[in-house]
């Protein structure tokens, strides 16, 4: 397993770490609130904020994350001719991120996720560029029938970004289009067809078919950097 990117992961003690999960994944399984048992632990193994991000964003109980790991398409052939919803700013800053060195952590659902809490933060720069570049790429590669872009109004740069991405579908031919709107995790929802690209846990708990866009990209490109906290028993 690899340690990830030496900037960022060599001041995690991942002894420590498995440890913490161990009791996280414990205390969840027994129906303990996560921000609780995020606090009990934290406390008892005294964590950085690094790594108590990672038990909070990244360890489930072990029924949800089953449950959730049946909704995962595995093969992303399988959204090809199918209408593809992606939580624009969910997938975009996890990419953003790994272009950064952030941390990457596999989480116990399946799910690749980033640690960082940037999203009501968040600026158009050069990675956002090359974050949508990287999401064109698959979508040109597995044509989904119809790609819709959900951007959080609340979040800076909501507008700018989701004309950015309709500029670029005409460009590229790219069927769908993008669209702002108050609440991501309902509006994304009310879509009766389509497959989901989010790693939001309301999202998640309520989609059918679930396609982690962000995490193939990142298992692609930077897969030395992924922490895999699911070995962790």
């Amino acid at each position: 397993m690899s340690n990830g990117n030496e900037t960022n992961m060599t001041h995690i003690n991942l002894d420590l770490l498995k440890e913490a999960i161990i009791d996280m994944r414990y205390l969840l399984n027994r129906g303990y609130n996560r921000k609780t048992a995020a606090d009990y632990v934290t406390s008892r193994y005294k964590l950085s904020k690094e790594e108590r991000a990672i038990i909070f964003r990244a360890v489930y109980p072990d029924e949800q994350a089953k449950n959730r790991l049946k909704k995962l398409i595995s093969n992303p052939e399988e959204i090809t001719g199918r209408t593809l919803l992606i939580d624009g700013f969910n997938n975009i800053i996890t990419i953003e991120n790994a272009l950064k060195g952030a941390i990457l952590i596999k989480c116990d659902d399946g799910l690749i996720r980033d640690i960082s809490y940037t999203s009501r933060k968040f600026k158009l720069t050069q990675y956002t560029e090359t974050a949508i570049i990287m999401i064109f790429e698959i979508l040109k590669i597995y044509k989904p029938k119809e790609s819709i872009f959900f951007f959080d109004e609340q979040i800076s740069f909501s507008g700018e970004i989701a004309s950015k991405i309709r500029q670029k579908m005409r460009e590229e031919g790219i069927n769908g289009y993008a669209k702002t709107c108050k609440r991501n995790d309902t509006e994304i929802i009310l879509k009766e067809e389509g497959i989901i690209a989010s790693s939001d846990s309301l999202i998640m708990e309520k989609a059918e078919r679930i396609f982690d866009l962000a995490g193939y990209i990142t298992n692609s490109k930077f897969k030395e950097r992924i922490l895999d906290i699911t070995v962790f028993k």
